[in-house]
């Protein structure tokens, strides 16, 4: 499907745009200097070490699926979250395990600040993994009146989705 960006004038090809964050925010904190030594990284994982080495932060990529009103296909963000140190390690250990998805979803918060909300850093969900060709999906916390949480909770209108399409279009 087709829209006209009313950003550029340009047509898109919505269905082909997901919004996605390459890294949660914490990464961008750590001076790029620095980055080397105190950052392990992939598409699906970081760990970010504190300065003096003491604190450790863990972060894994999740996909939040976000109905949208009168469409069968949802969309999906792709967002980063923090979790626990041995949540991280459960992750790994289990990474390759097709049975995966039969853990219970992991406590998290939310690692990146969505554009045009109030700040989401820190807001509360669970990662349930899925299996290991999948990323993880994320699901905010049904209890939150955040208004991402909550649109992320009820569907979004389709114009709402193609307006969140239009940021990653246009980074």
């Amino acid at each position: 499907m087709r829209a006209r960006c009313a950003k550029c004038g340009q047509e898109h090809d919505v269905q082909a745009i997901e919004p996605s964050f390459r890294r949660p925010d914490a990464f961008f904190d750590v001076p790029a200097a620095d980055r080397e030594r105190r950052i392990t990284q992939s598409d699906d994982a970081c760990l970010i070490v504190s300065p003096d080495g003491r604190e450790l932060r863990c972060f894994a990529r999740t996909i939040l699926y976000v109905p949208i009103h009168g469409e069968d296909k949802p969309i999906g963000w792709g967002l980063w979250v923090e979790i626990e140190p041995a949540a991280y390690h459960r992750i790994g250990e289990l990474w390759d395990d097709p049975d995966q998805g039969a853990e219970p979803p992991m406590a998290c918060t939310l690692a990146n600040v969505v554009p045009d909300y109030p700040s989401t850093l820190g807001l509360p969900g669970a990662l349930q993994l899925r299996s290991p060709t999948l990323r993880p999906s994320l699901r905010l916390s049904p209890d939150s009146r955040h208004p991402f949480a909550v649109d992320a909770n009820a569907g979004v209108p389709f114009e709402r989705a193609l307006e969140w399409r239009s940021w990653f279009a246009h980074p």
